[in-house]
């Protein structure tokens, strides 16, 4: 929870021989919405345990995919702040790089899912051919845009505000959601706001 971002999650979990790094709200295009990275272990951990090194020290790190790249760094104009990107050439060759995807965190956060990394990392499979890796999928909780996953237990669906809402995660389920954002008087989006309320009254 930021004062000024208002809700924000960053997660990272193991996704068959790699990881799957889930950053929601973040910058997609000209609208915000649940961005899901998978990190590919396709060297040994050796990439993934350079990026975790990275996350905690708030230090620069890049690594390119055909065409596109992913890079984090601080954010020059923010302290404090650290930024995950995905961007590919602009049109112009020496012009800027074109921004597909965009996550700003504090560090302190980038920090914390580093250290989770290491962990995740010494237990994965090396062996595991990729063809045999099994990804998790996961969707924006409507109240709070925290991932949630197939292997969730506490997703449903109820009735509130005269519409269906469904894949919400536990903590809006049980309005610890709705009591922290008022407790801390943040401002949330229409939708999420309504869905919480729409909950609360259920």
């Amino acid at each position: 929870m930021h004062a000024v971002a208002g809700l924000m999650h960053l997660d990272v979990r193991a996704a068959g021989n790699g990881l799957l790094l889930t950053a929601s709200p973040a910058d997609v295009g000209d609208h915000a919405q649940a961005w899901q990275l998978r990190l590919r272990n396709n060297d040994g951990g050796r990439s993934l345990r350079e990026l975790a090194a990275a996350f905690r020290d708030g230090s620069e790190y890049q690594w390119g995919i055909g065409d596109q790249w992913f890079a984090f760094f601080p954010a020059p104009q923010q302290p404090g702040i650290g930024s995950l990107v995905n961007a590919r050439p602009g049109p112009e060759p020496e012009g800027p790089a074109e921004i597909l995807c965009r996550s700003d965190r504090p560090l302190e956060l980038w920090a914390e899912a580093g250290t989770a990394m290491d962990d995740i990392i010494a237990g994965l499979d090396t062996a595991l051919p990729p063809e045999q890796w099994v990804f998790e999928d996961a969707s924006a909780c409507p109240g709070c845009q925290r991932p949630v996953y197939d292997s969730t237990e506490s997703t449903g669906m109820f009735i509130g505000a005269g519409m269906p809402i469904g894949g919400l995660c536990r903590f809006c389920l049980s309005g610890e959601t709705l009591h922290t954002v008022r407790e801390a008087g943040l401002v949330l989006p229409g939708q999420q706001r309504a869905v919480l309320e729409a909950m609360a009254g259920s």
